[in-house]
């Protein structure tokens, strides 16, 4: 029995503004421990939307999302987000770093909101995933002192802190240049093989989907191959 840390369930979403528009049709798939899963589609297919509802952050669906085998599904805002914290790693396409901060403080922050360790050992893990990235030796810098680039490897390394079941990310190479761009899939896939990390990542990149681990292809709301 594989090991399933994400699984939707007959998801369906519809926005109604006025009109009533099905974004999302019977969204069925799950992710196993380790696996390095990227979701394609053209603009407006519905992958932020199913990512969203995936990282428990809109919960107006139908059907069912589990997360490490428990029922996500009718919690409490509260508990999603203290299950969010802790199970998920968020990348996004703008790194949403904290400018005034250093980038270990910034490494720092969920780890710092989930109050499962100290501060002295949470500064130890962040610049352990630092050094994983290869960008210890810019702990002290100010965030807005760093590249591109490194501000998104910096975004990694937060996105770590709390040894997340499953990292998510919405286009986290979209606003970075070709080699940037190679940079982090080399971090995922390195995640991914040698760290068993689980990723799930939502990408209009082709040559970056071709060669994750497996391709959920979306078109119109719905599911057309995983």
């Amino acid at each position: 029995m594989q090991d399933t840390i994400l699984e939707a369930r007959h998801i369906n979403k519809e926005f109604h503004d006025p009109v009533t528009v099905q974004v999302l049709s019977d969204i069925t798939f799950s992710v196993n421990r380790g696996e390095f899963v990227s979701v394609i589609g053209k603009s407006g297919c519905g992958k932020s939307t199913l990512l969203y509802i995936l990282s428990t952050m809109d919960t107006d669906y139908s059907g069912e999302l589990l997360i490490d085998q428990e029922v996500m599904t009718g919690k409490k805002d509260v508990e999603l987000a203290r299950i969010r914290n802790e199970m998920i790693g968020f990348v996004f396409q703008f790194h949403y770093l904290l400018n005034e901060f250093s980038v270990l403080k910034n490494v720092m922050l969920p780890g710092l909101k989930l109050n499962k360790y100290t501060e002295q050992e949470l500064e130890h893990r962040a610049l352990e995933r630092l050094k994983m990235l290869g960008i210890d030796h810019l702990a002290t810098k100010k965030a807005y002192r760093i590249s591109g680039g490194e501000k998104q490897r910096v975004a990694i390394a937060r996105a770590l802190i709390n040894d997340p079941l499953i990292v998510m990310g919405d286009e986290p190479t979209g606003n970075l240049d070709t080699s940037n761009s190679d940079m982090v899939f080399d971090i995922f896939k390195d995640l991914a093989q040698v760290h068993k990390q689980t990723l799930l990542i939502v990408t209009h990149d082709e040559s970056f989907a071709r060669n994750t681990g497996r391709i959920i292809e979306m078109e119109d709301g719905r599911i057309i191959r995983h």
